[in-house]
């Protein structure tokens, strides 16, 4: 295992299962050393429950995005003992019918024996910015739902863009909220993975600023309301993307890629298709890379195994073992200021 002297380790990484050392290098990329993994070293976890693939930010109509996709569905489905591939939203870059046929036609051809479940994000919803309703013809998939694996729940939740208050539009419905806020509230000591495309940005994936992409989630109240619920829910492992910030922007705890300062566990995953990078007071979007995690999952763990796909491997700076140990949480304790929900 390699770790660049720029890269900062948080305490949930750990080495990826292949991993005999931790390799020490000059500056000319020179093996000069190693020493022991220590507490690096993957626990252990009992037996493996199942895996899936987690993805985001695809933009099918990117430069380098559609090479980018075939590579990652077919690793996942020919390689990876992986259940089922999730992708928190920019599923296409417009939006447009054809651009949503392509990305089915992609599934169906590279993804043949695994399922793919997905959410919308902000690029799915340009045709259509008041009440996007175009996934479900072509995917089968509603704007918000559920499925189960063994025990645990995924809740896939997308971006609509509802004109809530006549002034501003807003990422999420107050249906929507309600919905989310209900299927959390009957399922609050269970372990939950919840796919949703936009970051909190003082959390996980935090992009540097200046930001190109907008504070989506603390501009209006329906974005506080669906951060207050990951806040209460604390069984919740939350996955966005949004940012495409790669994994080895991880300098401190800040801009971590997985933290807990929020109460539930928020997990960032960059782009497939255009991770970025930071270089000069600006961002570097890097065409010819693609980004992605596996997560195994355990009875009271999980972990984040970060990829690079181009370069076929997994990376020491983007994996995480993860305690998700239910924490119980009183029925009925969920308050919003707001007066959005009804409780």
């Amino acid at each position: 295992m390699k770790i660049a002297k720029y890269k900062s380790l948080i305490p949930q990484n750990t080495a990826p299962y292949n991993a005999s050392a931790i390799g020490v290098y000059d500056t000319d990329n020179n093996k000069v050393g190693e020493f022991a993994l220590q507490n690096l070293r993957v626990p252990k976890l009992g037996e493996k429950l199942y895996s899936f693939g987690a993805l985001s930010d695809i933009h099918l109509q990117y430069n380098t995005a559609q090479e980018d996709f075939q590579r990652a569905l077919t690793y996942l489905n020919e390689t990876e003992d992986v259940e089922f591939t999730c992708i928190c939203g920019d599923l296409t870059d417009n939006g447009q019918d054809a651009d949503f046929e392509t990305y089915v036609d992609y599934v169906n051809t590279y993804s043949p024996n695994t399922p793919v479940y997905e959410c919308t994000g902000n690029h799915d919803a340009y045709d259509n910015m008041i009440a996007f309703d175009k996934m479900k013809p072509y995917t089968g998939h509603d704007l918000y739902y559920t499925f189960t694996q063994g025990e645990d729940l995924f809740i896939m939740f997308g971006t609509q863009w509802y004109d809530t208050t006549g002034k501003v539009l807003a990422p999420f419905s107050h249906d929507s909220l309600q919905w989310l806020y209900e299927t959390l509230e009957a399922n609050r000591n269970k372990r939950v993975f919840l796919f949703q495309h936009y970051l909190r940005f003082d959390g996980s994936g935090k992009p540097y600023s200046p930001n190109p992409t907008g504070d989506v989630l603390s501009y209006c109240d329906e974005g506080k309301v669906f951060c207050s619920l990951m806040e209460h829910y604390k069984n919740v492992v939350w996955l966005h993307g949004h940012s495409h910030t790669k994994f080895d922007c991880q300098e401190d705890c800040s801009y971590a890629n997985y933290d807990r300062k929020h109460g539930c566990h928020s997990v960032h995953i960059p782009s497939l298709a255009v991770p970025r990078d930071y270089a000069e007071d600006e961002y570097v979007e890097r065409y010819a890379e693609s980004e992605g995690y596996v997560i195994d999952v355990y009875e009271n763990h999980i972990v984040l195994r970060g990829r690079d796909f181009v370069k076929e491997k997994f990376l020491p700076i983007a994996t995480y073992c993860i305690d998700t140990t239910i924490q119980n949480i009183d029925f009925n304790t969920y308050k919003d200021s707001t007066g959005i929900i009804s409780i």
